[in-house]
């Protein structure tokens, strides 16, 4: 272990906090510090919410956010008290591309697959937090195309991809995340209401598919299947403006879309 500094700390002493952790009586506690992260990634923010969310006593949840607080995991603001996902956590996150690496892989035929059998873009996203994040794209093979872009991150609840991420969430967490989005207009069809979302996503629960018009930009379409056997929901999505890229289209490769998801599920799987 080199003795390099993370943000102007000493890496040596994140490592003995950590070997502490793993070295106590209460062996739970990592345990308890992942969902407190998750509950973070969640928006609630609060002692007191925390508490309530994971049936934690207050003095626990306050000693583990000070732990965590020690490794950059998590940050407080000053004003407000609230907990945040520290700078650690972030740029972590900063970079799924690399992190992500095997999914891409997995992937990547079958997603240059749809691109030729369907002249459209072809994207995969996952969630991170509220939001989603183009890890992969194959740009539409025509001279006009609508496209996502690698290592775009856009809102989680707007669009067929987000609506599949969502569907794959579980209803508890589903229902706490929804309370916890800030649903804005992005395009002439977005979906702003949480009841006519929660609606929309069961359906796509049901029916293993969800087909976004002018969602997140007006002029596009997309239509979005779930990718399983991965660590986290994956949305394989193909994206086209809505002239071209039609109900009608969607519906005829809606098998094939199927179908090439089955096989990257399958090489995850291995």
């Amino acid at each position: 272990m080199t003795n390099e500094n993370y943000n102007g700390k000493d890496w040596n002493k994140s490592f003995t906090i950590w070997n502490d952790m793993l070295n106590s009586k209460n062996a739970n506690s990592i345990t308890k510090g992942v969902y407190i992260l998750k509950s973070l990634s969640d928006g609630i923010g609060r002692i007191s919410d925390l508490s309530s969310e994971l049936s934690l006593s207050k003095g626990t949840v306050h000693r583990l956010l000070k732990t965590l607080g020690q490794l950059d995991l998590v940050m407080q603001d000053p004003i407000t008290r609230r907990y945040y996902l520290g700078p650690l956590i972030l740029k972590l996150a900063s970079k799924p591309i690399i992190a992500h690496q095997k999914l891409i892989t997995c992937a990547f035929d079958q997603m240059r697959y749809l691109r030729d059998v369907t002249r459209e873009t072809v994207v995969i996203h996952i969630r991170v937090g509220l939001e989603r994040i183009c890890l992969e794209e194959l740009q539409s093979l025509e001279t006009v195309r609508y496209t996502a872009g690698k290592g775009f991150v856009m809102p989680l609840y707007a669009g067929a991809g987000g609506k599949v991420l969502l569907s794959e969430i579980d209803e508890n967490e589903l229902q706490l995340l929804l309370r916890n989005l800030r649903l804005v207009s992005l395009g002439p069809n977005t979906i702003t209401d949480r009841k006519m979302l929660l609606k929309e996503i069961r359906r796509v629960r049901q029916q293993g598919f969800a087909t976004s018009f002018g969602e997140r930009e007006q002029g596009s379409s997309s239509i979005s299947v779930p990718i399983k056997n991965y660590i986290c929901p994956v949305a394989l999505s193909i994206l086209g403006p809505d002239n071209r890229f039609t109900l009608k289209k969607m519906t005829d490769i809606l098998k094939e879309v199927k179908e090439s998801a089955g096989r990257i599920s399958e090489n995850l799987a291995k």
